[in-house]
C-alpha cells in the first residue's frame, strides 16, 4: 500500500482546474478539426463550404484559447514532471513547447490565407461574430497577395503535419506513463481522485468525448436541407408583387350617339429600341454565409418595343446566355454552371418576356411578364426607372427572384440558411431609338 501511495501525485503535482479546462477544450477542438479535415477535400457545394467556414471558426477559437492558456501559465507555474528518465522529461518539455508554437502558428497561417485570398470571403465566427482580416494584407498588390496566399497555404499544410506528429508523441507518452510506468501521470490532467486505474470511468469518458467529437465533425453540418417545391404546389411569386392598381371600368358607349371627328385620336405606337451593349449591364447578387456574391452575364440580347405613351402595346423580350456568367468569387464561378445551379449544359438560355406595363409615377414603371429559367417558367416583375432624351433611353431596373422556385440550387444547396432564396437581379440599359 505504501508503494502505491508513493506513486500517487500530490495535489501540488497536479494542474489546476483552469489549466485542465483549457487543456481539454483545446484538445477536443483539435480532434474536431481533424474530423473536419477528412471532409475539406470534398466536391464543391454547400456542405464543403460550410465545413471550411466552421474550420475557420474552430481555428480562431483554438488561437484564442491557446493565448489564454499561455497567459494563465505565465502567472501559474506548472507542476513538476512525474518520474522518468532525463531524456523523457526533456522530450516532454520540447513537445509542450512545440504544441504552444504550433497552436499559434497554424491558426495564424490560416488567418493569413483567408486575408490574402482572391475571393475575399470574410470570417464570421460560428455565423455570429464578424472577424477581421489581418491588417494590410487585403490591400496588397495582386501578384504579391497571390504569393502570400500560396506561401501561407504551404506553411499551413506542413504545420498541420507537424501537429499530427506531436500529438502522436504526446499520446504515446501519456500511455507509457499509464500502462508501463504506472506512475499515475494521467491524473495530473484529470479532475477527481489522485489515482486512476488502468480502466476507469474517467478514461472511458475521455475516450467517449473524443469519439463523439469525431462523429460530430464527420456529420457536420447538422442541417436538414429545405425540401424542393413540389410540382403541385401553387406557383410562387418570383418577386414581391406591387400593390394592386385600381382598375378603371370603362363606360359603355351609346351606339346611337354621333361620333365627332375631333374625338377620334390616333393610337400611340411604341418605338423600337436597339441596346448599346457596351454601356449596358445585366448582373445578379446574393450571399453565402453572410459574404456577398456578385456576378454578371456577358452575353444577352433584348428586343424592346416600348413607349410611355403606349404601354398597352409595349413588348420586351430578353434572352440571356446562361454560360456567359462571371462572378467575383472563384469558388462560385466553378460551381454555378453545374447541374445543381444554372445547369448550362442542359439549359443554355433564360428568357424574360413582358407585355404588361404600368406607370408608377414620375419616371418609374413596372413590367410584368414570365421568366423561363432552367426549364421552369414563373411570373416575374421588374420595376425600373426610365429617362428618354431625344432618341436615347436610359433604364435601370431590379427584380427579386426566388431561386428555389426555378430549381436553382438543388440537392445539398436546396436549403436557404447558407444561400438565401432571394437573388437580386439588376439591369442597366442604354438604348437608341431605331425606327426613325
Amino acid at each position: 500500500m505504501s508503494q502505491l501511495n508513493d506513486n500517487l501525485p500530490s495535489p501540488s503535482a497536479r494542474y489546476g482546474a483552469v489549466a485542465m479546462g483549457l487543456h481539454w477544450a483545446i484538445a477536443l477542438l483539435i480532434v474536431f478539426e481533424i474530423g473536419l479535415g477528412w471532409r475539406m477535400d470534398g466536391p464543391p457545394g454547400a456542405t464543403t463550404f460550410a465545413v471550411y467556414q466552421l474550420h475557420k471558426s474552430i481555428g480562431i477559437s483554438i488561437l484564442i484559447l491557446t493565448l489564454a492558456r499561455i497567459a494563465w501559465r505565465v502567472g501559474h507555474r506548472p507542476p513538476a514532471s512525474v518520474g522518468g528518465h532525463v531524456w523523457e522529461r526533456r522530450l516532454a518539455g520540447w513537445v509542450h513547447l512545440g504544441f504552444y508554437l504550433l497552436l499559434l502558428a497554424i491558426p495564424l497561417s490560416g488567418w493569413l490565407i483567408v486575408s490574402a485570398s482572391r475571393t475575399g470571403i470574410g470570417t464570421v465566427l460560428f455565423g455570429l461574430i464578424p472577424f477581421p482580416h489581418l491588417p494590410g494584407v487585403p490591400g496588397l498588390e495582386p501578384a504579391t497577395k497571390a504569393a502570400v496566399e500560396q506561401a501561407a497555404e504551404s506553411a499551413h499544410r506542413l504545420l498541420g503535419w507537424a501537429l499530427y506528429g506531436l500529438l502522436a508523441l504526446h499520446v504515446a507518452g501519456a500511455l507509457k506513463h499509464h500502462l508501463i510506468d504506472r506512475d499515475q501521470g494521467l491524473t495530473r490532467m484529470l479532475s477527481g481522485p489522485s489515482a486512476v486505474r488502468l480502466l476507469s470511468r474517467r478514461l472511458v469518458g475521455v475516450a467517449v468525448a473524443v469519439v463523439l467529437t469525431l462523429v460530430a465533425a464527420a456529420l457536420y453540418p447538422w442541417i436538414t436541407a429545405k425540401a424542393p417545391v413540389p410540382a403541385s404546389a401553387p406557383e410562387p411569386a418570383a418577386t414581391v408583387q406591387a400593390e394592386a392598381a385600381p382598375v378603371a371600368v370603362p363606360a359603355v358607349a351609346d351606339p346611337s350617339a354621333p361620333v365627332e371627328a375631333d374625338a377620334v385620336e390616333t393610337p400611340a405606337v411604341p418605338s423600337r429600341w436597339t441596346v448599346n451593349r457596351a454601356q449596358s449591364r445585366l448582373s445578379f447578387s446574393t450571399s453565402q454565409s453572410g459574404s456577398p456574391i456578385r456576378g454578371r452575364f456577358a452575353d444577352w440580347s433584348a428586343d424592346i418595343l416600348f413607349s410611355p405613351d403606349a404601354l398597352d402595346a409595349s413588348r420586351v423580350r430578353v434572352t440571356v446566355a446562361m454560360a456567359s456568367f462571371t462572378t467575383e468569387d472563384s469558388d462560385s464561378q466553378g460551381v454555378l454552371g453545374g447541374s445543381q445551379w444554372f445547369d448550362t449544359a442542359s439549359h443554355a438560355e433564360a428568357v424574360f418576356s413582358a407585355d404588361q406595363f404600368r406607370a408608377l409615377g414620375g419616371d418609374r414603371y413596372e413590367a410584368r411578364g414570365r421568366l423561363r429559367l432552367k426549364g421552369v417558367t414563373r411570373g416575374a416583375v421588374v420595376r425600373f426607372t426610365l429617362k428618354i432624351e431625344d432618341d436615347t433611353a436610359r433604364m435601370t431596373g431590379t427584380a427579386s427572384l426566388d431561386r428555389t422556385a426555378f430549381d436553382v440550387g438543388t440537392g445539398e444547396w436546396a436549403g436557404t440558411d447558407d444561400v438565401p432564396a432571394q437573388v437580386a437581379v439588376d439591369v442597366s440599359i442604354v438604348a437608341a431609338r431605331s425606327d426613325r
